[in-house]
């Protein structure tokens, strides 16, 4: 185990989709790259994706609003499949814990995509300075990640 250098300062620990949301101001999009929500609506189906959508996802816990307190009674037992299936698709470390209540439904962004099978991953070439800033970053799989993560988001489309 290597030591840490006298000079080092901890500058605490912050999320990967937190520290790209913020330096690219937009989180929905980041959402999408990061690949919790589209997990969501892969893991409980169409006709559950349009009752039941993610709202927040912080520390681990995925908080989920319902759109009525019938489909609320309906998915509460099923919590934990739910959890195991997102767990499955988004990465088992991504999502510790599920939180339904009755709320509102964000808007979906594209309709059609909770209706249609899931696409397969696209990527696109990542700016030269975004890649040439990545690569600066010493953790090898953190590197990897970042680059997989700023390929996924330039291959999305612009509003």
């Amino acid at each position: 185990m290597s030591r840490r250098s006298r000079h080092y300062e901890s500058i605490g620990v912050t999320h990967v989709g937190t520290l790209l949301a913020e330096a690219l101001g937009d989180r929905a999009m980041v959402r999408r790259a990061l690949g919790v929500w589209p997990a969501w609506e892969q893991a409980v189906g169409p006709q559950v994706a349009r009752r039941a959508r993610p709202i927040a996802m912080r520390d681990g816990v995925l908080y989920v609003n319902v759109a009525h307190p019938v489909w609320l009674q309906e998915l509460q037992p099923m919590r934990d499949a739910l959890l195991h299936r997102i767990q499955k698709l988004a990465g088992a470390t991504v999502v510790k814990e599920l939180r339904l209540k009755v709320g509102p439904l964000p808007k979906l962004e594209d309709a059609r995509a909770v209706k249609e099978e899931p696409k397969p991953e696209q990527r696109a070439p990542i700016p030269y300075e975004l890649a040439r800033t990545i690569r600066t970053v010493p953790a090898s799989g953190l590197r990897s990640v970042m680059l997989r993560v700023a390929s996924k988001w330039a291959a999305l489309p612009r509003s």
